[in-house]
């Protein structure tokens, strides 16, 4: 009898703690299952790195196109005579455009042989040039965005400011008189010049930190395309920007760029959103290649001087957004080092090229939000952006970049290409349309 009362008892009280159980498991459900999802996010996925057999643009030996003048050349001013008129006007930048001369390509006015061969045009305004070695004469618009061009520069100068300041093209075909086929081609010329301006300064570059991200837009002929672009917190420069889908190829493309215009020995540190080909490019285009003992082929080694970090941007709610910060490659303490010698915050931040998507798109009509200016093609739309860009270095001066004057309660404005040492004047729209660009052999 005692046996089975305590069986019983034991029955009741093991029925009791089950239903309890199963209660606070039914109460604490879903709560569980957050917990769980949160823990999932938080744990760093362990991506294998890529290698530049990875890389579309590795493989194919894309390089940059740059005009690489002779450097051996003997100054002209050496081989004629010493009689005769010297040099009046300044030839600086100007070339001999023939591939036979010897002083092909050369700019430097104390090496090429160029002198003035008078003034032609309408209003005798155009400046010709005379290669005394090969007798070569050509115009000093040549390899200009205004070569044979009879629009007055002024005209043009308008026209492609407020192009890189917002306005729409609709907007200038009423404003100027101008139709959009004539707006259209002086856009495609200038994008293009800017594209060699962009090719010319913009390489060999030490660059301490990058921040990398992908701007939405929409194209009218192939839809939904992303703006992938780098910039450098420090001086705020864009050194490399590709238009394409959202791909890794995508990603490759962007940072394949970026390290050709990068010195050899500079290897930055990157912060990016968590989009997964940002590690796969960047881990394929920063290391060595090398063999182990006893190994047939050759395998890749990422340096050990890379520093990755991404930020994580989740969404509890609407309304209770976070971010998590985590390191995918080095130390988190290098990183430190890095931003506080700089004198940013010590976190994993995307805040400088979140604010430059901000200023493109005020800067370039057809990437606004809730515009009726979609571009027609992608060229069409990189060239633009190309020409944004480089009103962007050269001439539209930085807030952030300014200098105080000692003495004075003023600060010299600079624009980003001056902070970062490549200029050192502050440029003029006149200043990039008559620089002549001489393209590079394809």
């Amino acid at each position: 009898m005692h046996n089975s009362t305590f069986r019983v008892e034991h029955i009741l009280i093991f029925a009791l703690y089950f239903a309890l159980l199963f209660s606070l498991w039914l109460t604490f459900n879903d709560i569980i299952k957050k917990l769980r999802q949160q823990a999932k996010s938080y744990r760093p996925r362990k991506w294998k790195p890529r290698s530049p057999k990875d890389c579309p643009g590795c493989k194919s030996g894309i390089n940059l196109a740059v005009l690489k003048p002779k450097q051996d050349v003997i100054p002209y001013s050496q081989r004629k005579s010493s009689r005769g008129r010297s040099k009046l006007l300044a030839t600086q930048g100007h070339a001999c455009p023939n591939p036979l001369c010897d002083y092909f390509g050369v700019i430097n006015h104390l090496l090429h042989a160029i002198v003035g061969d008078g003034k032609r045009g309408i209003h005798k305004h155009i400046q010709y040039w005379k290669c005394q070695w090969c007798d070569k004469r050509f115009s000093s618009r040549l390899h200009t965005p205004l070569y044979r061009l009879k629009t007055g520069d002024g005209h043009i100068v308008l026209v492609l400011m407020l192009l890189a300041e917002g306005c729409n093209i609709s907007v200038l075909v009423r404003c100027s008189g101008h139709c959009e086929a004539t707006i259209t081609r002086w856009l495609e010329r200038m994008g293009k010049h800017s594209s060699l301006l962009h090719n010319r300064f913009f390489h060999h570059l030490l660059l301490p930190l990058v921040q990398m991200d992908e701007l939405y837009c929409r194209v009218r002929r192939t839809g939904k395309m992303w703006l992938w672009l780098a910039i450098d917190p420090v001086t705020k420069i864009l050194p490399s920007l590709h238009l394409g889908k959202r791909k890794n190829d995508d990603a490759m493309a962007l940072t394949h760029d970026l390290k050709l215009r990068l010195h050899p020995n500079s290897i930055p540190a990157f912060t990016t959103d968590g989009l997964r080909g940002y590690f796969y490019a960047i881990t394929a285009h920063f290391g060595h290649w090398f063999r182990p003992k006893r190994a047939r082929f050759d395998h890749w080694h990422v340096s050990d001087d890379l520093l990755y970090g991404q930020l994580l941007k989740q969404r509890k709610s609407r309304n209770s957004p976070f971010s998590i910060m985590r390191m995918l490659w080095g130390n988190r303490k290098d990183l430190n080092d890095i931003l506080k010698l700089h004198g940013f915050a010590q976190l994993i931040q995307t805040a400088f090229i979140e604010r430059v998507n901000l200023t493109i798109r005020r800067g370039v009509a057809p990437l606004m939000r809730k515009t009726w200016s979609l571009a027609q093609h992608p060229e069409h739309l990189l060239l633009h952006i190309e020409w944004w860009r480089t009103y962007y270095h050269f001439i539209r001066t930085h807030e952030s970049l300014a200098v105080p004057i000692p003495g004075l309660r003023k600060h010299r404005q600079r624009s980003p290409a001056l902070a970062a040492n490549l200029t050192t004047k502050l440029w003029s729209v006149q200043d990039v349309l008559k620089l002549p660009l001489m393209p590079a052999p394809s």
